[in-house]
Order: C-alpha cells, then sequence, then structure tokens
C-alpha cells in the first residue's frame, strides 16, 4: 500500500507484509481501517527510527486531534481509542530476550558453528506441522482408493471372463 509521494513510514506485520505511508494522515486512516494496530512496528524515514505507531509523538498528536472531530460511531470502522504509553509499553515484547538471541545468533556466526533453525518458542515442544499431517492423510487416502479401484477392476474382469464363458483355474 503506497501513497502519493515517498513514504516516510513504514509498518511491518508479519502477517500482511510490509505498508508504505506518506504522511500522518494516512497512517491514521490505515488504524481506522483496521490494518495496522497500536502496537505494529513502524519505522519513520524522517527520524529514522522504529517504534510502535502508538508511541510515535506526530502519529498520537494527530490521533488525539482526529478523535476529537470525529463523531462516535455507532458501528462501523472508526478510529480506535488512543492508548496510554504505559499500556503501549507493556504490550512490547521483552528486548532483553531479543537481545540475547541475537547476541547468541551473531556469537554462532563468528565462531563460525553451525546455525540452529527452529522456532521461538519458549519450551521447545514444537507441535506437528498441519503440511506434513496433510501430506500423509492424502497418502493414505490415495492408497486406500488404488487399493479400491484394483479390486473394483480385478472383481470386473473376472465377471466378465464368467460372462463370455472363460473359467479361471485356481
Amino acid at each position: 500500500m503506497t501513497g502519493t509521494g515517498p513514504a516516510r513510514f513504514v509498518c511491518t506485520d508479519p502477517d500482511a507484509g510490509d505498508f508504505e505511508f506518506a504522511d500522518v494522515d494516512s497512517v491514521l486512516d490505515a488504524l481506522e481501517a483496521g490494518l495496522v494496530q497500536a502496537a505494529t512496528p513502524l519505522f519513520d524515514a524522517a527520524r529514522q527510527s522504529w517504534q510502535p505507531v502508538g508511541m510515535h509523538p506526530e502519529i498520537r498528536a494527530a490521533w488525539e486531534a482526529r478523535l476529537r472531530f470525529c463523531p462516535p460511531a455507532a458501528a462501523g470502522l472508526g478510529l480506535p481509542a488512543l492508548p496510554s504509553m504505559t499500556a503501549l509499553a507493556r504490550s512490547l515484547p521483552d528486548e532483553d530476550a531479543e537481545r540475547e538471541r541475537r547476541r547468541d545468533a551473531f556469537a554462532r556466526v563468528r565462531a563460525a558453528l553451525p546455525v540452529e533453525v527452529g522456532s521461538h518458542e519458549k519450551d521447545g515442544r514444537r507441535e506437528p506441522r498441519f503440511a506434513a499431517v496433510g501430506v500423509m492423510w492424502a497418502l493414505v487416502v490415495l492408497a486406500v482408493a488404488g487399493w479400491a479401484v484394483l479390486f473394483f477392476a480385478s472383481r470386473l474382469s473376472e465377471l466378465a471372463a464368467r460372462a463370455i464363458g472363460i473359467v479361471a483355474r485356481k
């Protein structure tokens, strides 16, 4: 999603990808449409920094101004209430754990150790992947369908042989 001019803001959403916005108003429009949330990471090209949408000072000021002039909507999309800075700070992931994970990865690269590719789950357990389970079920269904077709074909050929008078020896 690009604006009319060069993108000043870039929001990164792991589910939807990157969104580019030309100005503060387009970011607020995206908030109203539900494309981004207050905790979505935002890169400001003018400030050269990352921060959540709801903590950016210009966006907060424009958000407050727009909330003053928006009539209360009974239904449909609308600008959500401005969350407090404390609530936003508490909703952010733990930076220390991320920092330690990055340091460990950097140390592994410098020491030429094999890179560990895995999930970031805390307990290390992994649920079975849906794709693998789906492939296994597809193979089972194909095997059963193949057996059924062969069984039906053999019975049909025996029936045809009997119909024309050929008796199979057993």
